[in-house]
């Protein structure tokens, strides 16, 4: 089958579009939910499956597509080769100081194991594969000038760092069975054990001190004129159980799928630790009027003194799937993600031994370690496309949305209460690759680029602003009046393979060749 002269352009201009184009985008996925697609050919869709075309991954997209599988015994494998991301943060540290950031991901995606049963209407599939993964960091150290107009005789210096990383992970091992009610109707359930951990850190620090010359600083102990510091850790790991019903109904030229996920039920927590410390310190050299409190706040709890927990939510996936042609296809899926509500990703006990009698009385968040999360209702679309270049080679492409479930206003901006930083933006994201039918293997290949943009993000600091430090009453004066002017881009790409083998039975082999 030849290519007509219009379908080569329409090819080549989407090739071009996914691969050249120039993108930006932010990071957080744990704040994403179609983040990824799973298994070579739903990825190349873009994850537009969930009427039809989800193959071995029948089992998270609709279960009830797990009938589809080949007579006989599937084994679906899908690796990423690797996945490049690099993030852009504008003005995050104050006006011109920027942060740029990238890291290399080399993972395995997806395995499972499909039967047919004897019974021929049921058929069921064994998965392990990576449902999420992340690790975001970010790193900034400046220095500069800071006049004191007490010590103006004395020329002094402001050194401030910036360290941060968010590791998230969620894996997941899937059972799933389907039933085929009748030749157009099918049914199916899975369940799902996930494993999913989180690492965070969060270290800001801004110190003054004089200076001796230009090049050499006093000691530390005695030349300290002020610090504020502020540092987060948490690190948990959840086990939660995930169940999805799904359903299909096939038309001659088009199928229709339903896929309701009800929300993770958490099993138990390993790992559990969690840490927090504040602290302001000023010599009467800086504050001699003593305008500004000096404190130390600070509190570490692991194991059974913390509860932790990480939500996903009750969702509802429609799809739809229509054949143009014999040689064309195209792939519609939606899906709706409730609220998490607000709830408490880190519960930690109270404790009055963190500060001073006196600080821990004005303190207004007396759950020093507990971290409260929110997470808001998501709606997102996707769009594949199938085309049959020639005979056993299928070219797939698709485009999806994937929002934010994470609103700005929600993102807590006061250094002494709860809430984890991070970022909101909304990523896009564009797949095209090629499938070979091999017999009854088949053999996949594509890549998938991520971007999308944020602006008027809260900033991290200002050290733009500390000139008149002591006009700011806030805790922190030296990171300054924080204002909502960063800009967050990201950029991913990811190439894989994949391959489903297909290992027909004796038994179905004869009972095909009859038939």
């Amino acid at each position: 089958m030849k290519m007509a002269k219009s379908e080569t352009k329409f090819l080549l201009l989407f090739f071009f579009s996914v691969v050249i184009l120039p993108v930006n985008v932010t990071g957080q996925l744990m704040n994403h939910y179609w983040a990824q697609s799973y298994n070579s050919i739903s990825t190349l869709l873009s994850g537009a499956v969930v009427g039809e075309g989800s193959g071995n991954a029948a089992i998270y997209y609709n279960p009830s597509a797990i009938v589809d599988l080949e007579d006989g015994n599937n084994i679906s494998v899908a690796a990423s080769i690797f996945t490049f991301n690099t993030y852009g943060l504008k003005n995050v540290m104050g006006p011109g100081d920027h942060i740029t950031s990238s890291n290399l991901l080399v993972q395995p995606q997806f395995l499972s194991y499909g039967v047919k049963s004897p019974f021929k209407k049921w058929s069921f599939e064994l998965a392990v594969f990576n449902r999420l993964r992340e690790d975001m960091n970010l790193y900034y150290a400046g220095s500069e000038e800071f006049e004191i107009p007490e010590l103006t005789h004395i020329p002094n210096r402001l050194n401030r760092v910036f360290s941060y990383r968010n590791y998230y992970t969620d894996s997941w091992i899937g059972l799933g069975g389907g039933y085929s009610y009748s030749e157009r109707l099918s049914f199916g359930t899975s369940l799902n054990i996930s494993i999913s951990s989180l690492k965070y850190n969060y270290d800001l620090s801004a110190t003054v001190y004089p200076l001796l010359s230009d090049t050499a600083l006093l000691d530390e102990s005695t030349a300290l004129l002020a610090r504020n510091e502020v540092s987060e850790s948490i690190d948990f790991t959840n086990i939660r159980l995930i169940a999805k019903f799904g359903a299909t109904y096939r038309f001659d030229n088009a199928n229709i799928g339903m896929c309701i996920s009800l929300p993770a039920i958490k099993l138990f927590s390993v790992g559990k630790k969690a840490s927090k410390g504040v602290n302001e310190v000023y010599s009467p050299e800086l504050d001699p009027d003593n305008d500004r409190l000096n404190y130390y706040i600070f509190d570490h709890q692991n194991g059974k003194q913390l509860k932790t927990n990480f939500r996903l939510p009750f969702s509802i996936a429609l799809g739809f799937a229509y054949s143009f042609t014999n040689t064309k296809k195209i792939y519609f899926t939606s899906e709706y993600f409730a609220s998490t509500g607000s709830y408490k990703l880190v519960d930690a006990q109270m404790n009055s031994n963190i500060t001073t009698d006196n600080i821990y009385n004005q303190l207004e968040n007396k759950n020093w370690l507990t971290y409260e999360f929110k997470a808001r209702p998501v709606f997102n679309l996707a769009l594949g496309y199938q085309w049959e270049v020639k005979e056993n080679v299928l070219l797939l492409m698709g485009i999806r949305t994937d929002f934010n479930s994470i609103r700005q206003s929600d993102i807590n901006s006061d250094y002494l209460k709860t809430g984890l930083y991070s970022t909101t933006s909304h990523n896009y994201h564009a797949t095209t690759g090629v499938k070979f039918n091999l017999k009854k293997h088949l053999l996949i290949a594509g890549t998938q680029l991520t971007f999308g943009r944020q602006k008027d993000l809260l900033q991290v600091s200002n050290y733009g602003s500390v000139d008149n430090f002591f006009d700011n009453k806030e805790v922190m004066p030296l990171m300054g009046i924080r204002e909502r002017n960063v800009r967050v881009n990201q950029f991913s790409i990811s190439l894989f393979l994949g391959a489903t083998l297909n290992f027909e039975s004796k038994s179905s082999r004869k009972s095909s060749t009859i038939n």
